[in-house]
């Protein structure tokens, strides 16, 4: 059982730093961690990143998607929503000396995208997105520098 599971969800689910472990070709790679339910989601690029992190959000429904995912299969419909592959439990002290980049928060998913913040933890600098390409932009400008 993970631990978000043992407790009540609050907003603070949505809420990830993100560890850039390595940058190439304007692309990113390394790890999300949500320090108030203590657990991590390992990514390979900016795709796998939004992909995992929806998954995620469809487990816990939180936020709540406001439209279904479409598809030309009847198979979607009947899918078992499943964690995605790479979530593990983590302690404070594994996470000490692990530098975060960026905090994400994704507040909402209406109109079949994301809508948050995204804050840039040492330049001290807040965005709101209103998609996820927006977000996608915001996280290329910040790799770029």
């Amino acid at each position: 059982m993970l631990p978000f599971e043992k407790k009540n969800i609050s907003s603070n689910i949505s809420r990830f730093k993100i560890i850039i472990e390595r940058t190439e070709n304007h692309d990113v790679a390394g790890i999300l961690y949500n320090d108030f339910y203590g657990f991590t989601l390992d990514f390979q690029g900016i795709r796998q990143m939004l992909s995992n992190l929806d998954d995620f959000f469809d487990y816990i429904n939180f936020p709540q998607a406001t439209h279904e995912k479409r598809s030309f299969h009847d198979a979607l419909h009947n899918k078992e929503v499943s964690l995605p592959q790479g979530l593990k439990e983590v302690s404070p002290e594994e996470m000490r000396n692990k530098q975060a980049t960026l905090l994400l928060h994704v507040q909402f998913r209406q109109n079949s995208t994301w809508q948050g913040t995204l804050e840039w933890i040492s330049e001290k600098k807040m965005k709101r997105f209103r998609s996820e390409l927006e977000l996608i932009a915001l996280i290329a400008e910040i790799v770029k520098k």
